[in-house]
C-alpha cells in the first residue's frame, strides 16, 4: 500500500525542510527583535517625557526641531503657580559634530514663562570658527536652567 502513496510524487528532503524551518524561526526572532528594541526605545521616551512634568521639574520640553543651523524649543512651565526664567546659555553635548566636544549655545527669548504657559526659544549653537552645521543622525543632549539655577531640563535630540 506504501507504493501506491508515493508513486509519481516527488516531497521535499527532511534536510532541506529542517534548513526551511530553522531559517524561518531564526528571521521570526530577528524581526521580534527589532521589534522589541523599537519599542523599548519609544517606551523609554515616553516614560523620559512624562516623568519630567510629573515631578514637578519646573521645565518640561514639548518638542524639539532644527533648521540645519538652529534648534527650536518649545517649553512649557508645569509650576502651578509662578514664573520661570530662563538661563541664556544652554549646554549642549556634543556641540560641535566634528569635535564631538561639549559646547554651549544662546538661548533667546528666555522668558520669563508664566505657570501653565508655553514658550518657542531658539538655540543657536555657540562655535569658534563661526561655522555649525547638524549632521543628520547626530544625538544632542541639551540641558537648559533657570536663570537662578531652581529648574533644570535635560533633553536628548536627535539632528534632522
Amino acid at each position: 500500500m506504501m507504493k501506491f502513496f508515493r508513486k509519481h510524487r516527488k516531497a521535499v528532503s527532511p534536510v532541506i525542510a529542517v534548513m526551511l524551518l530553522v531559517a524561518v524561526a531564526v528571521a521570526a526572532v530577528g524581526a521580534y527583535f527589532i521589534w522589541f528594541r523599537s519599542f523599548q526605545t519609544q517606551t523609554q521616551k515616553s516614560v523620559q517625557e512624562t516623568s519630567e512634568g510629573a515631578l514637578g521639574g519646573g521645565l518640561q520640553v514639548i518638542n524639539i526641531t532644527d533648521d540645519g543651523s538652529k534648534f527650536y524649543v518649545v517649553l512649557k512651565n508645569t509650576l502651578s503657580s509662578g514664573t520661570i526664567t530662563l538661563d541664556d546659555t544652554v549646554n549642549i553635548n556634543p556641540g560641535n559634530a566634528s569635535t564631538k566636544d561639549p559646547g554651549t549655545a544662546t538661548i533667546s527669548p528666555v522668558g520669563p514663562i508664566s505657570a501653565g504657559s508655553t514658550i518657542t526659544t531658539t538655540i543657536v549653537p555657540f562655535s569658534v570658527d563661526g561655522n555649525f552645521t547638524l549632521l543628520t543622525g547626530t544625538t544632542r543632549t541639551f540641558t537648559i536652567l533657570s536663570d537662578d539655577g531652581t529648574f533644570v531640563v535635560t533633553h536628548t535630540y536627535t539632528d534632522s
